[in-house]
């Protein structure tokens, strides 16, 4: 999963007023507590979801953070957590109240229960254990905020089955204490994740889905970080510094498209320092379109999570360097298989953002930069699962080739 932002997350929202965000010279201390997945094991970098949704948190949002804890582990910016790997719900609550006072976090994120489904402990009273702990940390930081997290897909089955159990008793449990004023939050960390996000641990997730998760978490702290502003669920200038691609020169589907040159027998999309809109890099696509009865290729950029709600908008810079360029947008792929070429939302010329009809829109000059906004209204509701980008030209041949750059896609303030 790929460069941030964004995920979103099936979040229930609390009773409770939502605080005001920090002020800038006040970092926000957030603690991450909970076991192995917190600590980051299997992470390539050791980071787990942390260090991307600090990146998130600092560089999108513009909100000061600083992760506390007892414990260091990865290689990011800001170490510190409060992970234990093998750590059950009970023995997390032994160790929580001097964490917690040594902390004092203004926000939490606990995901913690995954030992105690594999190790069948005590599962019947595993819900009840968790709320307590709940209330365990709110007394010893009262005006904290807790996001208390499902827990992700186990390759197990039997461990699975557990883990469906025991999230399905989390809602109400977070339904009852933030109907009592209390601030708790629910993040569902589970229905980002596939299978497919799991290492072969059967446990851990992949980077991808440590990433699928730093997305899921940072969308879920808009309510409470980013009241009043608006909140950026993905943003990249392809910079060196940022997460890359996720995918390179990679067809989803195609039909009639070949090389641009030089033995290439498909559709190019790769980051390059050729021309850029702002930095230094952008994303440059090639290809040849081989038949005037329609040709079309959808390449994948960056795998995502990232929660559309009324009022998101993405955004986007193309240069195309051909006429033929100009029949290329960025598209998006849903987790429930909608599209956003084929949803007719429109950009801020009412024209579909389908590439075929950007292409015939006339406002997509060559040579150029030209900017792209598009209102995602006709997808909310739904997540975003892949951002790729697409050629579609129904009525001509021949080479195409261009850059898109500052691709963000930002929800409304809340």
């Amino acid at each position: 999963m790929r460069r941030w932002l964004l995920a979103g997350a099936a979040i229930l929202t609390g009773l409770f007023a939502v605080p005001e965000p920090a002020a800038a010279a006040t970092p926000v201390r957030i603690l991450a507590l909970g076991a192995s997945i917190t600590w980051g094991t299997a992470s390539t970098d050791g980071n787990g979801y942390r260090e991307q949704l600090r990146r998130h948190l600092a560089d999108d949002a513009g909100i000061a953070v600083d992760f506390v804890g007892s414990q260091q582990s990865g290689t990011g910016a800001d170490r510190d957590n409060e992970g234990h790997p093998g750590y059950r719900i009970d023995q997390v609550a032994a160790g929580a109240d001097a964490w917690i006072a040594a902390a004092k976090p203004d926000v939490v994120l606990l995901n913690a229960g995954t030992n105690d489904m594999i190790q069948n402990y005590d599962l019947v009273d595993a819900p009840a254990r968790l709320s307590a702990l709940i209330d365990q940390i709110l007394r010893g930081a009262p005006a904290a905020t807790v996001m208390v997290s499902t827990l992700v897909p186990n390759r197990d089955s039997a461990v699975d089955a557990r883990v469906t159990a025991f999230n399905a008793k989390l809602p109400g449990i977070v339904q009852a204490k933030a109907a009592a004023g209390r601030r708790v939050r629910l993040v569902d960390l589970h229905a980002g994740l596939t299978l497919a996000d799991i290492g072969s641990d059967g446990i851990h997730p992949t980077d991808d889905g440590y990433s699928k998760l730093a997305d899921t978490w940072y969308s879920a702290l808009q309510p409470v970080l980013g009241a009043g502003r608006p909140w950026p669920l993905f943003r990249t200038d392809l910079g060196a510094a940022v997460q890359q691609l996720t995918w390179t020169d990679t067809v989803a589907g195609s039909l009639n498209v070949g090389g641009y040159c030089c033995g290439l027998t498909a559709m190019e999309s790769g980051r390059r320092a050729e021309l850029a809109h702002g930095g230094t890099y952008a994303l440059m696509y090639s290809g040849n379109d081989l038949s005037a009865a329609g040709s079309y290729s959808y390449n994948r950029l960056y795998d995502v999570h990232l929660a559309v709600t009324t009022g998101t908008t993405l955004t986007y810079w193309i240069r195309p360097q051909q006429a033929n360029g100009a029949y290329v947008a960025i598209d998006l792929l849903l987790t429930d298989g909608r599209s956003l070429r084929d949803s007719g939302a429109v950009d801020q010329f009412g024209v579909r953002a389908h590439p075929r009809y950007q292409g015939q829109g006339g406002h997509v000059l060559v040579d150029q930069w030209n900017r792209i906004t598009v209102d995602l209204g006709p997808l909310a509701g739904g997540t975003v699962d892949e951002i790729r980008i697409g050629y579609d030209q129904p009525g001509s041949t021949g080479l195409f080739r261009g850059y898109v750059d500052d691709i963000d896609i930002t929800r409304p303030a809340v």
